[in-house]
């Protein structure tokens, strides 16, 4: 039978929409700013188990924009956050505060670590704050991580140089982390294997 004169076609009827969908846990947004991250304002978004960022790109002429490249740091890669300032010659306190380096961990190849710095510069104390606050709660909820280690270095190993290597290279990355060491670099090896 065909329709009536003037009369409207049915709409399909629509399933009732659901609820919004969530994101899963740990990935809820709990801070969002702006940084500038390797000169490029960035928008910024922090979340329990990931730092994520992408550059913010300028509208074009036809009003759209372009899509940026997201990074993603991994919050149990991180080892540890600081407040970043400019500080004059032999000044200890206090200085400019430029912003927030995070200090991460990066896989260099089997049973090896090495480490690289994110700088998140911004000039706003409070946003800084803000940001560093919420960091060092994420990093601090991690049980797992030792808040003081007992170092044993062998001093003969190395071509002897095993003290200096350690002081230089390995003992700033535990004062970064604010880990605690008590280290012994003069026992004999079958005294550190009573000691283990």
């Amino acid at each position: 039978a065909g329709r009536g004169r003037g009369s409207r076609p049915r709409a399909a009827a629509r399933p009732p929409a659901g609820p919004p969908s969530r994101p899963p846990a740990g990935e809820e947004p709990l801070l969002r700013g702006i940084f500038e991250i390797s000169k490029r304002s960035c928008d910024v978004v922090l979340s329990a188990r990931r730092l994520r960022w992408s550059p913010i790109l300028p509208e074009s002429p036809t009003g759209g924009t372009g899509r940026a490249q997201e990074e993603i740091i991994e919050m149990k890669d991180v080892f540890s956050v600081k407040l970043k300032r400019r500080r004059f010659v032999g000044q200890k306190k206090g200085g400019t505060l430029l912003g927030i380096t995070i200090f991460k961990c990066l896989h260099k190849e089997e049973n090896k670590l090495t480490d690289c710095a994110i700088h998140l510069n911004n000039l706003s104390e409070d946003h800084c704050h803000s940001w560093f606050k919420h960091l060092k709660e994420i990093l601090n909820g991690f049980q797992n991580r030792p808040k003081s280690l007992k170092v044993f270095v062998n001093p003969s190993s190395h071509k002897r140089e095993a003290t200096h290597v350690y002081y230089e290279q390995v003992a700033p990355l535990f004062k970064l982390a604010d880990i605690k060491t008590d280290v012994t670099g003069k026992l004999l090896q079958k005294h550190m294997k009573c000691k283990l």
